[in-house]
């Protein structure tokens, strides 16, 4: 047996394995079963003895042996964990949108976060995870404790980036919640619930966080710690100590929660002028109908006096002129003009006077109903394209969207 030279590792009781010993001296050991290297490019002996060293007790690693080759650390990485990778410059502006403090950063680009389409996104944060972040209309984002992950719907339209922020803050927030001891998270769950209870009733974050929780009650506080993060702001702020806890993640809550107020608005202002043109269309569409009825109906009526003053006049005119001269007669025009009794002559002037009126006026009015019909045909279309786009982007918020609705 080979005495163990000082210079060689020791194990935390002070004891030097003989293989070791043996392994300095050039004596030759096979290992046990349950060290095998797989088979991969030949390495030096101290790599293969490093790891069956590991395998019995890691002090060697752990405590910090000079010189190891290079190879050594590459055989050892499944035992390490990795170091989170960089922040990718969209995570990076994300971060920068949502306010996020230095705490807050550091929490976001520890994680492996992914910003994903509809496609890549689908099923990601169904059922997985303990903390999922789940709207009424489906998840949207989630943050996954136990690979430390945040997975991060992005709808393909520019106009809801504030979406996309918002859900990075909420799932950040999430892992906040996570570095919170459970004395802290006991009391700010009280505060949590006193802020949700001063809420309008009809208030949607009620319905969002209803959604969230489904059947993890347990998982009620980090979403109340979410969705108040982001979506609940008062004048002065909230309680203070609920707030100097938000200000450990986030620096300038005040205007997180206008990014979620911003991209809401872009949908409600829309939705406003939709119904406002909406109302308008539909009222011009019922004068049109009015209008092109009436002249319709003065029209046809035209159309049969104009046929009575022809029949009447050729009656006239095949009279002698001493019966013309003693004839009278009056006439209520179809408009309610009233041609009093007087010679025939004199009625039939008027009549043909009203007559010539009428050949002028009602293509005029026609004419003006119908580019009135054209104008409120195009806007149908620009309304119809306006439900369109909200639905689109309606649609766009949720990564499986449902059919769009249709203007009534």
């Amino acid at each position: 047996m080979h005495p163990a030279p000082d210079d060689l590792p020791r194990s935390p009781t002070g004891r030097t394995p003989q293989w070791v010993v043996d392994e300095r001296a050039g004596v030759s050991q096979e290992l046990p079963d349950p060290y095998v290297v797989p088979r991969r490019r030949r390495r030096p002996v101290l790599a293969v003895g490093v790891v069956a060293l590991l395998a019995a007790g890691a002090w060697w690693w752990t405590s910090g042996a000079p010189a190891l080759p290079d190879e050594v650390v590459s055989s050892l990485t499944g035992l390490v964990q990795p170091a989170p990778e960089p922040p990718s410059a969209e995570v990076v502006a994300l971060a920068d949108a949502a306010h996020l403090s230095d705490e807050g950063r550091e929490l976001l680009y520890g994680t492996q976060t992914e910003i994903l389409g509809a496609d890549a996104f689908a099923g990601r944060c169904r059922g997985v995870g303990s903390t999922p972040s789940v709207r009424a209309d489906g998840a949207v984002g989630c943050f996954l404790a136990e690979s430390n992950a945040i997975v991060v719907y992005a709808p393909a339209d520019a106009r809801l980036r504030g979406f996309v922020v918002e859900t990075v803050a909420h799932e950040t927030l999430h892992a906040a919640w996570n570095v919170l001891d459970q004395a802290e998270q006991t009391r700010l769950a009280g505060l949590l619930e006193a802020v949700v209870a001063t809420l309008p009733a009809d208030d949607k974050i009620h319905e969002q966080i209803a959604g969230s929780v489904g059947g993890h009650g347990e998982n009620r506080p980090t979403e109340l710690f979410a969705y108040v993060g982001t979506q609940v702001w008062a004048d002065g702020g909230l309680d203070p100590q609920l707030e100097a806890v938000y200000a450990r993640f986030v620096s300038d809550r005040a205007a997180l929660v206008a990014v979620h107020t911003g991209w809401v608005a872009v949908l409600d202002e829309m939705g406003a002028a939709i119904q406002v043109a909406s109302d308008a269309l539909v009222a011009q569409e019922y004068a049109n109908a009015d209008a092109r009825a009436s002249v319709n109906g003065d029209t046809a009526s035209l159309d049969f006096y104009r046929e009575t003053f022809a029949a009447k006049s050729a009656e006239v005119a095949s009279m002698s002129a001493a019966q013309r001269q003693r004839l009278r007669l009056s006439w209520e025009w179809w408009d309610g003009t009233v041609l009093p009794m007087a010679p025939a002559d004199e009625t039939l002037a008027g009549a043909a006077a009203l007559l010539a009126r009428d050949e002028v006026d009602l293509p005029a009015r026609s004419a003006a109903v119908a580019a009135a019909e054209a104008a409120a045909a195009a806007e149908r279309v620009r309304v119809e394209a306006m439900v369109a786009d909200l639905n689109a982007l309606q649609q766009d918020l949720d990564p499986t969207p449902s059919t769009p609705s249709a203007l009534p």
